[in-house]
């Protein structure tokens, strides 16, 4: 964050006051700055230049004064800034700003005369000094991403952060943990698995910026929080006239996408609205080479709408909604048959939020909020009864769910005279779940035992397993967060306490969450510390079923009481270091180690691509984090990103449906498929002019993967062995993969302020044969994509 002090007597002067008109803030999740120019005999300063830059996402926002000297930025992502403000024959006025909350900052600034004498020391900094380990995406670079398809990115977007293990369709492991993410966008907290084998996936172009929380997790953030993806959304406030977007894209496999986007706005009101739909034969990550049966569509829709009340009122609406219809992907013996299963997937979102400031420095935030979303899987033929001689094979399944979120939250924001601020709130949500299954077992070979309960619904059984349910978990919330400086220390506080219950279930939690940093001074040194305690609630989808007695009783477990999945109780710990060297360069290393109960993870059943939860009694996570930033130079900038992680599971495991005995006693201690020894992401770029080049390399060491002994005489896992080895320690993994992407555009300046951007993408350049992951009890076997050419036409107005 670049940044010029000067000292002087006669300084141009930066005032923090209460205004006498109070400018709302736009959205609950970020912030906003306000203030007015004056010369030094207290008049307006119109048309000042008035530039907000942080360089260590390389953005820079403009706007000008009006006649009255006044300005304001909206939508601000929280971070530091760099303040500059110009007009002719004025002295240039420089100052470092924090946005670190959504009240809105005001500021009374004095530009003196140009000549005055003025002792200049230049200071650009780059690393900050907040206590939580995180990373800032900007739009420019989540617009850039390599991507087969831009508007399904948005977890390539999130695999460029360190501790982000790369799994298929779209899933990742962080820190060893199972996906959990806890999504919050404006504000909105979102705890649904949202990859392409669950729901509609995120589209990153609503997105004007992305914070991605790894460590030192505010008291704020609850439901899965391992992780939190912080996301403001563009907005139409302030937008002077219409703007928007439109474009094109297409790849191989017949893959084609098409969307747009439009915003309008005024002083006081704005919307932006975007859309996208795609399709494509290569929709998911196939379960071998040969990419059977594996067509898909999808579209989505997302819009925001914001308006000022008045001085101190903000509301906002955002409406949106997505559907996935596709092919669940076939074996290469299910192709034969003529398999021909589908998935259909929908979701809408609703939420209302309102602001509302009782002064400068307090303010009151309260929102309500909606979701749905379902999920079909439909047979190849649904007879109703036993499918005797059905084409769907080793078994055959029909699922209907659906699972809501409604949700409530108040919360109250303070901000001390010294800089510090208090946060507090409440927050309620229920996730109404209703869940209908039916399997056979079509493979007569695979239980053949009439002592096994399965056995019933097997060909010579002829019974069809039955389930239906509904329940509604809730998740009840209150929470204190208190983020203030010490001179060179900076000390995040927060107490949250969660109340979960699901039918008989109830677990409550005191969760102290602790940050503390230290800033050395004139080094660019920034020492971090945090502890984080967590409690994560299971996975919703197909929650029913996993905690039912049908299931437990499939295992050859009849009549002993189901144990029931509880939630995740985490201890995490990270420590770290940020470095800045030179004014261009920054440095992060970070070692973290997390230890928890009924550490969770999902189970697929068979391949048919639905996923139940499951949990161990325990988990032991560490690793090491590195990533090194060069910001541009002439034009030229790159990132480096390194992670370890070790991830170990605790016997026994409950939850899903455990068709097979398990080879694990409790007690055991066994790795899973989240453990990879390397994983190293390089990404370089060069940019001037409107033109663009950038490659990107991904080196993944290999998960672990499942022992393929017996695979060589099934035809639908052979094809795999050349890609599996033992390590040192006698442990099978996948092969190391290594993928290179290029990408190069072109955006070309139009008439009346409109462009065109021209950009080709080639992923996988050397065409690097690859699995994920193999025959993995979580994931199964999937394979990874093959050179692919992605061109894509942007127009803009």
């Amino acid at each position: 964050m670049p940044g010029i002090r000067i000292r002087n007597l006669f300084l141009p002067t930066l005032l923090v006051a209460a205004p006498p008109a109070l400018a709302a803030t736009a959205a609950a999740s970020s912030a906003t700055l306000s203030g007015r120019v004056l010369d030094d005999q207290g008049r307006p300063v119109a048309e000042a230049r008035v530039t907000l830059v942080n360089a260590g996402q390389n953005t820079r926002q403009v706007t000008r004064c009006d006649g009255q000297g006044r300005f304001r930025l909206l939508n601000l992502a929280f971070n530091g800034y760099h303040l500059e403000v110009e007009a002719p024959g004025l002295q240039s006025l420089h100052q470092e700003v924090e946005l670190r909350s959504t009240l809105p900052l005001e500021l009374a600034l004095t530009l003196k005369p140009a000549g005055a004498q003025v002792v200049v020391e230049e200071r650009t900094t780059l690393v900050e000094d907040h206590p939580s380990s995180h990373v800032d995406i900007a739009q420019a670079v989540i617009e850039k991403i390599p991507a087969r398809v831009q508007s399904r990115a948005m977890e390539a977007v999130l695999l460029t952060t360190p501790g982000f293990v790369q799994d298929e369709n779209g899933r990742f492991h962080f820190r060893g943990s199972h996906g959990q993410i806890t999504y919050v966008i404006d504000g909105i907290p979102l705890s649904d698995q949202v990859q392409a084998t669950f729901a509609n996936s995120l589209d990153p172009n609503q997105a004007e910026s992305l914070e991605v929380i790894t460590g030192g997790i505010s008291a704020e953030y609850g439901g899965k929080p391992v992780a939190v993806v912080n996301m403001t959304t563009k907005s139409g406030l302030g937008t002077t006239g219409t703007r928007g977007e439109v474009f094109l894209g297409a790849s191989r496999f017949g893959t084609a996408e098409g969307g747009f986007s439009l915003r309008q706005g005024t002083g006081d009101f704005g919307y932006f609205i975007t859309g996208s739909a795609s399709a494509s034969d290569r929709f998911l990550d196939p379960v071998n080479f040969e990419n059977l049966h594996n067509h898909g569509r999808t579209s989505r829709l997302s819009s925001r709408f914001d308006w000022l009340l008045s001085d101190r009122d903000t509301l906002r609406f955002s409406l949106s909604g997505g559907r996935t219809d596709r092919d669940v992907v076939n074996l290469a013996s299910q192709q034969a048959t003529g398999q021909n299963q589908r998935m259909a997937t929908g979701d809408l979102n609703a939420s209302l939020a309102w602001t509302h400031l009782f002064a400068a420095d307090r303010s009151l935030d309260a929102s309500l909020y909606f979701r749905r979303a379902t999920s079909d899987l439909t047979p190849t033929e649904d007879t109703g009864a036993f499918p005797t001689g059905g084409r769907d094979f080793p078994v055959w399944a029909s699922q209907q769910r659906s699972l809501e979120n409604q949700g409530a939250q108040v919360a109250y924001t303070l901000r001390f005279p010294s800089g510090g601020t208090l946060k507090a709130g409440l927050q309620y949500v229920t996730f109404p779940i209703t869940e209908r299954f039916r399997f056979a077992i079509t493979d007569p070979e695979l239980v053949a035992d009439p002592g096994e309960p399965l056995y019933a619904y097997t060909p010579a059984g002829g019974r069809v397993f039955r389930f239906q349910d509904s329940l509604r978990p809730a998740l009840a919330s209150a929470y204190v967060q208190n983020d203030f400086h010490l001179g060179n220390w900076f000390l995040a506080a927060g107490l949250r306490y969660d109340r979960y219950t699901v039918k008989t279930q109830v677990q409550a939690e005191l969760q102290p969450r602790l940050g503390l940093s230290y800033h050395l001074d004139g080094s660019g040194t920034v020492f971090r510390a945090s502890y984080d305690r967590l409690l994560i609630t299971p996975e919703n989808e197909n929650l029913g079923l996993t905690l039912s007695q049908q299931a437990w009783d499939l295992g050859s477990r009849a009549g002993t009481p189901a144990p029931r999945i509880q939630p995740e109780v985490q201890d995490s710990y990270s420590y770290g270091i940020e470095q800045q060297v030179g004014k261009k360069v920054r440095l992060m290393l970070e070692y973290w180690e997390k230890q928890s109960r009924n550490a969770a993870d999902n189970e697929q059943f068979v391949n048919t691509g639905i996923l139940f939860p499951i949990a161990a009694a325990r988990g032991l996570f560490r690793g090491l984090n590195f990533r090194a930033e060069l910001l541009p130079v002439r034009g030229f900038s790159g990132v480096l990103s390194l992670g370890k992680t070790r991830a170990i599971f605790q016997a026994p495991t409950v939850g899903g449906l455990q068709l097979e005995p398990t080879e694990r006693r409790p007690g055991d201690r066994f790795l899973i498929d989240h453990d990879q020894k390397l994983s190293a992401q390089l990404g370089l770029k060069y940019e001037a002019n409107g033109f663009f080049t950038q490659v990107s390399g991904r080196y993944d060491s290999g998960l672990v993967a499942g022992n393929p002994a017996g695979a060589g005489a099934d035809a639908d896992l052979a094809f795999g062995l050349g890609y599996v080895r033992q390590d040192g320690e006698g442990t099978w993994r996948v092969k190391p993969r290594t993928t290179w992407d290029f990408s190069v555009g072109q955006e070309f300046t139009l008439q009346r302020g409109r462009s065109c951007l021209v950009s080709l993408d080639l992923l996988n350049a050397f065409d690097d044969k690859s699995l994920y992951n193999f025959r993995s009890v979580f994931g199964g076997t999937h394979v990874a994509p093959p050179r692919t050419l992605a061109g894509r036409i942007k127009y803009r107005f």
